[in-house]
């Protein structure tokens, strides 16, 4: 099963308006990547968002030049020669997110080789995921974001999660995390300020919404900083969570040992793909701190997140619809689950043509 060819493109998708707040060019940008084989096999692999031109012209050039001819399901072998040539000094960025892309292709391509899921041959510890939805986004008003949060709920979803600290006072997110507190009543609802925060300033909101049951508080600090995050979580009466797009395996060790986090938070999209994400679940469960997917791409950490017996929950991001409509197959969602296809192969694959 040996390589081919690599190709790679960006896509930039026009976003919905209730992802208008993900301002800027990149804000539905992603990078599909392609790995086909001399016996006719065809992988799919997926990353995003930054640097996505870049990403690509790594793909394309630089990987497929080095491991065009090298078996496919030398996965490991085939990462450790890219490092050696690219990343000899653990440098994150593009590098990561071309790997990214191209290990879950190869993991796609082993499972068609192999006639199973990804899900099961990385250990098949279950069949389906549980799901939340990223339903309260910042570009709703108050009364829209109650009616998203519950839609989101009756439509079967587990729980849901909504912005703050994106543009508004400290007092509005109060109000509206309070207003969906009213609404929803006893079902989980996550807080995500996507880096928002001083430490100083998430503390206040931790403890001014400490009542509401917070499940947990998704990248309360900028720049996801391990020291503020430890100070934060030793003062916070909410649980702290982050981790969706780092990609620094030290990163993931040190905010376990340092007990930076309540929930651990990879994503195969962004932190080096399947492999990479079966050694965080690993790290996490040996440090017994639970794992819940965030950053979209549901899709890309479903075999990880299915497989390996310390999954946990995945999320599905309100602002991804144009994302998901990119995809010629896609898990399954139902009634609160995302089911693990049954199709050879990491469960998705992207339509041809521009989007």
């Amino acid at each position: 099963m040996l390589i081919t060819r690599i190709t790679a493109r960006a896509e930039h998708l026009q976003p919905a308006r209730a992802a208008d707040a993900y301002a800027g060019r990149e804000s539905l940008t992603y990078v599909r990547c392609r790995v086909e084989t001399d016996d006719g096999f065809a992988g799919h692999g997926v990353t995003g968002r930054f640097l996505a031109a870049e990403v690509v012209h790594l793909l394309e050039h630089g990987f497929a030049d080095t491991v065009t001819g090298r078996d496919a399901l030398d996965i490991e072998a085939i990462t450790a020669t890219l490092e050696r040539a690219f990343n000899p000094r653990g440098a994150t960025g593009v590098f990561v997110s071309a790997l990214s892309a191209l290990d879950l292709a190869l993991w796609d391509l082993k499972g068609q080789r192999l006639g199973l899921p990804v899900a099961r041959l990385v250990g098949g510890a279950r069949d389906r995921v549980a799901a939340y939805a990223t339903a309260g986004l910042p570009a709703f008003s108050e009364a829209e974001l109650v009616a998203a949060c519950t839609t989101a709920l009756a439509e079967g979803y587990r729980g849901v999660k909504m912005l703050v600290g994106a543009g508004r006072s400290l007092e509005e997110d109060v109000q509206r995390i309070r207003a969906v507190r009213r609404a929803i009543g006893d079902a989980p609802l996550m807080l995500d300020a996507n880096c928002a925060f001083t430490v100083a300033e998430a503390k206040r909101l931790a403890h001014r919404v400490a009542d509401c049951d917070i499940a947990f508080f998704e990248e309360p600090v900028r720049g996801n900083d391990l020291d503020a995050l430890v100070e934060l979580r030793r003062a916070s009466p909410i649980p702290l969570a982050s981790g969706q797009m780092i990609q620094s395996m030290a990163w993931f060790r040190d905010a376990l040992a340092r007990g930076a986090l309540d929930v651990l938070q990879p994503n195969a999209a962004f932190c080096g793909g399947v492999s990479a994400m079966l050694r965080v679940l690993a790290l996490a469960e040996a440090h017994g701190v639970p794992v819940t997917g965030a950053g979209g791409f549901e899709a890309a950490s479903l075999p990880a997140m299915a497989g390996h017996r310390h999954g946990g929950m995945l999320e599905v991001h309100g602002a991804h619809a144009a994302l998901r409509a990119r995809f010629a197959h896609h898990p399954e969602y139902r009634d609160g689950w995302i089911n693990v296809p049954a199709r050879a192969g990491v469960g998705f694959a992207l339509v041809e043509g521009e989007g």
